[in-house]
């Protein structure tokens, strides 16, 4: 496994889930080469008879091996953890690290190399363990309420890179306790987002995340890039966001700024897995579900996957009938696949809906996904 991420084709459809388990040998400094050999092997033996999900790919590099299953990531990691508590890993100290993302090749590849980053750091409670079992932070959220789950432990710090959650817990239950954190809401960044001189505003949010790090200013952040034009900085502001914060749930439709389609489609469908689990963190859960749908709708035309598209723009119909988007949607497939007339009659079939434009004048609105609805 070399330093570069690797490129993933896994021989999935491209919406399709997989999960990346990343394993690290205990005490692989103390081994001989043939005892070496002989505990990678049992560490491929043992995934293989885990039964979560066929073993797709194996990358392996000294003590670390990482796994790419066929299987969903919520379910992989509720049985595989259920698996290693009733048969342990053969040496002591293993740390066992499950992410999930889409079969896209970017995609695929990142969750790889987050399964790697968990791997690092580590303590010496590490080594009394048996084995220690490492979830990213949205996995943890999608299964922390899985019966057969135990309580888990928050790790953070820069030294492990973005929060992730760690069994065995030496602390307390108490300190376990998740504490609410009000949602961030889209367009609702910190006042000092909307000064003019938005470099200046981008050093003052630097301070505030020096001295209190959380999502608002990381939000408003990104913000401040975007309205400076450096649209690249603000995906990259946001992104790490998402991988500190996870629920902040205004920050995935702004991942339909990303261009590279496997990664903005995995985003925008963490997004909608979250909000229809937790509708409370939006302010207009079913427009917030209606602007998601579309925008994958959107990104499934682009890739000629018609059948696709229409499920999208249906479903986004069901959840906000009000809406003229799913028609101004439709109308702009027509005109990639000539059917101008078809266009047309959409076009007036949208502008007949009056309630759903802010605007009377001739320009297009904008869009909570951060691009004009103009066609």
């Amino acid at each position: 496994m070399s330093g570069t991420a690797p490129h993933l084709e896994v021989g999935l459809d491209e919406d399709a889930q997989l999960t990346c388990v990343g394993v690290r040998i205990g005490g692989w400094e103390r081994l001989s080469t043939p005892q070496r050999i002989r505990a990678r092997v049992e560490s491929v033996e043992g995934m293989r008879r885990f039964g979560g999900g066929a073993v797709g790919l194996v990358f392996a590099s000294g003590e670390v091996l990482v796994f790419v299953l066929r299987a969903d990531p919520a379910e992989a990691a509720v049985a595989l953890l259920d698996v290693l508590r009733r048969h342990e890993p053969g040496r002591r100290g293993t740390r066992v690290a499950v992410t999930g993302g889409s079969a896209g090749p970017r995609s695929g590849a990142e969750a790889v190399a987050e399964s790697i980053r968990m791997l690092r750091g580590g303590n010496r409670r590490d080594h009394e363990a048996a084995f220690t079992f490492l979830l990213s932070d949205l996995l943890h959220w999608h299964v922390r309420d899985a019966s057969p789950m135990p309580r888990f432990q928050r790790v953070r710090g820069e030294a492990f890179g973005p929060d992730r959650w760690v069994w065995p817990a030496d602390a307390p239950p108490a300190s376990a306790r998740r504490v609410g954190r009000a949602p961030v809401r889209p367009r609702r960044g910190l006042p000092l987002t909307r000064a003019r001189d938005h470099a200046a505003a981008m050093a003052e949010l630097r301070r505030i995340l020096r001295v209190r790090p959380g999502p608002e200013p990381l939000f408003a952040l990104g913000e401040c890039h975007l309205r400076l034009g450096e649209r690249r900085a603000a995906v990259e502001t946001w992104r790490y966001l998402l991988r500190r914060y996870p629920l902040t749930l205004a920050a995935y439709p702004l991942m339909d700024l990303e261009e590279l389609d496997d990664v903005a489609r995995a985003y925008l469908s963490d997004g909608l897995r979250i909000v229809r689990a937790r509708p409370a963190l939006a302010a207009q859960p079913e427009r917030f579900e209606h602007d998601l749908l579309l925008a994958l709708a959107t990104r499934a035309y682009r890739r000629g996957r018609q059948r696709a598209g229409d499920r999208l723009v249906n479903e986004a119909a069901g959840v906000y009938p009000a809406g003229a988007a799913p028609l101004r949607v439709l109308a702009v497939e027509a005109v990639r696949r000539g059917d101008r007339e078809g266009a047309r009659r959409l076009l007036d079939a949208a502008l007949a809906r009056a309630p759903d434009r802010r605007s009377r004048g001739g320009r297009g609105r904008s869009s909570p996904l951060g691009k004009s609805e103009e066609t």
